[in-house]
């Protein structure tokens, strides 16, 4: 059973990451809208927001490959985890500064929201899901396997 739930949660979150990143390079403009939905968040220098609207879209993509194919799942899982952990705390501290902003998640122009702190929670508590069991997974193998002399 839990190993069921550990691929349809690696399936899930790699397809969300793929397709956000996607979404947020192509069109190229979505690249700029990107870079103006980082910077209503007002929470980075501006030095910071076009390098961060560039490597953000396809580190979401390669993360979401890395995902897809399982390998090293403990990493991937933790790179996912406190890359999620990350947008959901810039969207928390933004909604309750009073900035109306939009999430920036690549779904289109959604505001952040309950809803959107609700979802985005969600997705950190599947990638903590992901990340506890692979590093157990890696630990019984750890253990299984008899010391060499």
């Amino acid at each position: 059973m839990a190993r069921t739930v550990v691929v349809l949660l690696r399936l899930a979150l790699a397809g969300i990451f793929i397709y956000a990143g996607w979404a947020k390079l192509y069109p190229t403009a979505n690249v700029f809208k990107f870079m103006m939905d980082i910077s209503s968040y007002r929470l980075l220098p501006e030095w910071s927001i076009e390098p961060l609207a560039y490597f953000l879209p396809p580190f979401e993509i390669v993360l979401g490959l890395w995902l897809l194919t399982g390998w090293q799942l403990r990493f991937s899982a933790l790179a996912s985890g406190l890359l999620l952990c990350g947008f959901w705390l810039a969207m928390f501290i933004t909604y309750m500064r009073g900035i109306e902003a939009n999430c920036g998640c690549g779904f289109g122009e959604e505001p952040i929201s309950p809803r959107t702190l609700t979802r985005d929670g969600a997705m950190v508590v599947g990638a903590a899901f992901l990340m506890v069991y692979a590093w157990r997974a890696a630990r019984r193998r750890t253990l299984a396997t008899p010391a060499t002399a």
